[in-house]
């Protein structure tokens, strides 16, 4: 959908009982200029790490040398954030090209508006500039 609608991926790692995942949410998401600036430049997925559903078919990964079964979904995506992005709290957003590479730096909890606009503007500069 972001390639056929030549648009970056906002990728939001966060968990149903992340109380700085909600605070984000209420102080800048929600805020008319972050919300409309998502809404117009992002494929926005939201990846719950804690997220208790079971998997179709649960299956072995090797961390830290011990095999781990990942059986939920948020084990998952948990997991999808250690692998690829070396982190393992939440929130934390990234941004991404069409093939999944990052555009930026992450971004963690901060209620500070005017950065977090900033930062999503850098990554659509870095997306427009990667085409």
């Amino acid at each position: 959908y972001a390639a056929q609608h030549n648009m970056p991926v906002l990728i939001d790692f966060s968990g149903h009982g992340c109380v700085n995942c909600r605070k984000m949410e209420g102080a800048v998401f929600d805020t008319p200029e972050v919300s409309a600036l998502i809404q117009s430049d992002f494929v926005l997925v939201k990846l719950m790490v804690d997220d208790k559903r079971e998997l179709a078919k649960p299956y072995p990964v090797i961390e830290n040398g011990k095999k781990v079964m990942i059986t939920t979904v948020g084990e998952e995506w948990s997991y999808l954030q250690r692998l690829k992005f070396k982190a393992n709290s939440q929130p934390y957003y990234i941004v991404l090209d069409n093939d999944g590479n990052p555009l930026s730096s992450a971004a963690y909890y901060d209620e500070d508006v005017d950065k977090f606009v900033d930062w999503l503007k850098k990554g659509c500069e870095n997306y427009k500039s990667a085409k």
